[in-house]
């Protein structure tokens, strides 16, 4: 296997072949109908032969597929395949939404959704309120482990194996001056958080923004979810009542799709 040389790796470490055989991937399944090569070229600025190694390259593996005749690039059978392994996961979001705009409404905040994948937690969805301050969220975005209340709010309430081997891997990377630098502090957090049922973002990832979250569990009682809600500090940070309303209403809507889960399981 041939290794990466460094000539082939940006500033920031990426892969440059790979960040630019996903661009044109990304470009191809985007578009409104099959592409042909001149319009990768076009788009994305390429030559000719660099345009079209990539091509065959993603045609063999089986992300794009050419149509003999027309010469055009479309989507491949792989990308269809893992579209279905991933359909389970698009089923609990899609499941979700209608909580989060119910969330989003009465709190008048921007209400999120937090999943765990692998050790990972995924921004998966989001949905705004009518209020004239809305936060946006870019969906697919990673939560910091130690920083998003999304994050926390399920890291808190994981087994403790799991939770140690999650910590393992946490850089402690510092966002904000209020961020957690260690772990000695992060559990400390961690332990808050489990015994009040809810944790806290106050400016730790991103400045003046305020963020609640309580974990959602599975059948078995294991959190594999988080959902909360995203707001401006000065919004909440001098006002105990409204704070308090927040949190009531993240717990209703959290208890009711835990309810919910548990009661597919029993059908």
């Amino acid at each position: 296997m041939k290794e990466t040389t460094s000539s082939e790796r940006g500033k920031s470490g990426h892969i440059q072949s790979l960040a630019k055989g996903l661009t044109i991937l990304d470009e191809i399944i985007a578009a409104p109908a099959p592409v042909k090569l001149a319009h990768i070229i076009k788009a994305l600025e390429m030559d000719k032969a660099s345009a079209f190694r990539f091509l065959q390259t993603l045609e063999n593996m089986g992300f794009i597929r050419k149509d003999a005749d027309t010469k055009e690039y479309e989507p491949g059978g792989r990308l269809y395949y893992w579209a279905s392994q991933l359909r389970n996961k698009t089923r609990i979001i899609d499941t979700f939404h209608g909580h989060l705009e119910r969330l989003a409404a009465m709190t008048q905040q921007t209400a999120h959704l937090g999943l765990l994948l692998n050790d990972r937690v995924l921004l998966a969805d989001f949905a705004t309120s009518n209020s004239i301050v809305a936060i946006q969220h870019t969906i697919g975005g990673i939560e910091p482990l130690h920083s998003s209340a999304a994050a926390k709010a399920i890291l808190a309430h994981l087994p403790v194996e799991l939770q140690d081997q999650l910590i393992e891997k946490i850089e402690f990377t510092k966002h904000t001056p209020r961020t957690i630098e260690n772990e000695t502090d992060l559990r400390m957090d961690l332990n808050m958080t489990r015994e009040r049922g809810y944790a806290v973002d106050a400016g730790e990832s991103y400045g003046g923004l305020y963020c609640v979250a309580r974990p959602v569990f599975d059948e078995n009682g294991l959190p594999f979810a988080s959902i909360g809600i995203s707001t401006i500090s000065a919004l909440v940070g001098s006002d105990s009542e409204k704070f308090h309303n927040i949190v009531k209403a993240i717990e209703s809507v959290s208890a009711e799709i835990t309810e919910e889960i548990r009661a597919q399981s029993r059908i």
